[in-house]
Formats: structure tokens, C-alpha cells, sequence
């Protein structure tokens, strides 16, 4: 049979306007290899789609019932008989033909097909390092020193997905068609096309999905959270506490440009953001010491002009032994000096 005589037969049987002959040679076309079937089934869809009530459970039972009725003889497949169909059924089923014939060369644009495995890239960034990539949907990805971001060579399939360990600004090109899925950790961040900041490094105490333009979706195992243009999700996995609350977009994105806002914060909170840009690390002597709090804006400016600002921030003394910056409780001599 040629294709728009299959659209026909198949349109027929959807009505229940074939005859038990016409079923069984419809039975037999489907089980001859799964390319059939999945055609069969997408005519289904189509058809449901178009009635004004649909039935899918009906034309389900019924396509059971066809196959049940099969009993295909070992060798070749059987040949079905070609018989004319009845003029008035034709004019009965021929605008739904017209239209499965008209969508036929498009069915399987809407259906994904079977594709090769994905291949992706890796890019890491070390400490002090930031790094900007485009990607293959021209969407521009700003990647923060230690991190790293997983990404296809080319986007493939309903999604453009990416996966990210620690922080990035994302430029997302439009495509209503493919959204936008940004994997990090327990989150999955959707978007169409829109500029948002996500930070999710390990063992941080908080991770965030800061929106500064457009409009994304924020998904975890249990629930779906909304953000409108200068709202932040801000989640502590210590305690599970996830809320929504509005953010300084000029300190979360500091930096892209190697610099740090400090906001009345605990220097345990900000030691990563101090690490990560230049390439240290802190050790605090005890927990009253990490507890201390800065309030300072550093714009690109030296690790010594950071730590004299950690000294005047409180009574601490800063000793630094290689990469390695020790803070302790200032002696209480030195603090009246």
C-alpha cells in the first residue's frame, strides 16, 4: 500500500468503518516492525487529537483486540488483499486523510527519534580563573573560578540540558521549542531564554538561583518554584529551608569582574568567595573567629588589601604560610596598641 492509502485505512479503523478482513491485514502491517507501530500509534494521537471528544481508551481496547485476533504463521508475512473502498465511507474519512497527510511529513519532527549517544564537553575552571563559553545554541556561559560545567557538543533532542558543580552566569539564547535546563545538585533550572546566576558549590552553605532578566522555573524532587526578574531561591541544605527572597544583583554577580561585596557577613559565609578568587585558604582557630563579621568592597584589589580588611574588621590576626591564611583572636595587648 502506498503511505496516504495506510493513512486512510488506519483513519478508517479509528472510526470503525473497516471490516474484520481490513482489521486483520491492518494487525499484521503493525506487528511487521516496530516502525509500523510507532507510526500507527502516532496517527493515533493525531486522530484523538482532532475529535471533539476523544476516546483513547476505546481505540486502545480496540487495537488490543485487533492484535489479539492476529495469528501470524511462521515464513513470510501474509499479503494483504487490496479492496476498493466504499465511496461514501471515503468522503466520510477523506478531511481527516487530508490532514494526517498533510502532517505524515512532519510526524516525525514531533516524535524524537533514536540518536546517537550525546557527546560532551567538560570545561573547569581553578581557582582565580573565570572562564566565558559560547555554546552551540549561542547561548554564553560565564563560569566562575572552581568550577565546572558539563555541556553537549550540540543540542539534541526536547531539551538543551547542561550540568554545572559550583557557580555561573548563563546568557540562554530563545527557543521556545527546546528549553533551557541548567543540573545542579538537587535543582533543576529551566528557561526559554533569559540571563540568571546559579550558585552550587559543594558543601557551601547556601546554593541560589538569582533571575536578573526573564523568567525561569526552579524544580526539586518535591516542588516547582517561579522567579520573576530580581527574585533569588536561596536554599540551605543544613537546615532545608528554601525561600524566595529579593537579591542585590550587583553583589551576587561581583564576581564576574574579581570583585567581592561584603554585607555585615560572617567571615565563614565568605570564605569561599575569598578562596575560590585567589586561590587560598582560610583556617579559622575557633568558632568565635569565624563568626566575626565584614562589611567591605574589594574591587579587584589584593589579597594583602584583604586581609588588612579582616584585621580592622574585628580582633583577628591574619598569618599566612604559603597558600594557606591562618586567622586567629588578636592578642589583647596588640588590640589596645
Amino acid at each position: 500500500m502506498e503511505q496516504e492509502e495506510i493513512y486512510l485505512l488506519v483513519t478508517r479503523y479509528l472510526a470503525r468503518q473497516t471490516s474484520s478482513e481490513e482489521n486483520e491485514w491492518l494487525a499484521v502491517w503493525v506487528a511487521l516492525s516496530p516502525a509500523n507501530e510507532q507510526t500507527f500509534e502516532q496517527l493515533k494521537v493525531l486522530w484523538e487529537g482532532s475529535k471533539t471528544s476523544p476516546a483513547p481508551l476505546e481505540t486502545a481496547a480496540a487495537l488490543h483486540r485487533v492484535k489479539a485476533r492476529l495469528v501470524q504463521p511462521a515464513g513470510p508475512a501474509p499479503v494483504p488483499v487490496r479492496r476498493p473502498v466504499k465511496a461514501r465511507a471515503y468522503q466520510l474519512v477523506l478531511p481527516a486523510v487530508a490532514v494526517l497527510a498533510s502532517v505524515g511529513a512532519a510526524v516525525f519532527h514531533w516524535y524524537p527519534q533514536p540518536t546517537e549517544p550525546v557527546a560532551y564537553r567538560v570545561q573547569r575552571t581553578a581557582a582565580g580563573q573565570k572562564l566565558t563559553l559560547q555554546l552551540a545554541d549561542h547561548s554564553v556561559v560565564t563560569l566562575a573560578p572552581q568550577s565546572q560545567l558539563r555541556y553537549p557538543r550540540q543540542f539534541g533532542g526536547p531539551h538543551r540540558d547542561v550540568y554545572l558543580e559550583g557557580e555561573a552566569f548563563f546568557e540562554v539564547s530563545k527557543d521556545a521549542r527546546r528549553p533551557f535546563r541548567v543540573h545542579s545538585g538537587s535543582w533543576v533550572t529551566q528557561v526559554l531564554g533569559t540571563k540568571f546566576n546559579v550558585s552550587a558549590f559543594r558543601r557551601a552553605a547556601h546554593t541560589s538561583v538569582s533571575l536578573v532578566e526573564g523568567r525561569v522555573e526552579v524544580l526539586d524532587a518535591h516542588n516547582k518554584y517561579l522567579l520573576t526578574p530580581g527574585q533569588q531561591l536561596l536554599a540551605e541544605p543544613a537546615t532545608g529551608r528554601v525561600y524566595r527572597r529579593v537579591f542585590n544583583q550587583a553583589k551576587v554577580v561581583a564576581w564576574k569582574s574579581n570583585k567581592l561585596i561584603f554585607q555585615n557577613e560572617k567571615l565563614a559565609d565568605v570564605a569561599g568567595e575569598i578562596e575560590r578568587l585567589y586561590n587560598v585558604k582560610l583556617v579559622f582557630a575557633d568558632s568565635a573567629t569565624a563568626e566575626t563579621r565584614l562589611w567591605a568592597t574589594f574591587n579587584n584589589e589584593p589579597l594583602t588589601a584583604v586581609l588588612e580588611a579582616l584585621q580592622l574588621a574585628g580582633p583577628v590576626a591574619c598569618r599566612r604560610e604559603g597558600r594557606v591564611i591562618y586567622i586567629s583572636e588578636r592578642p589583647a595587648a596588640a588590640r589596645n596598641e
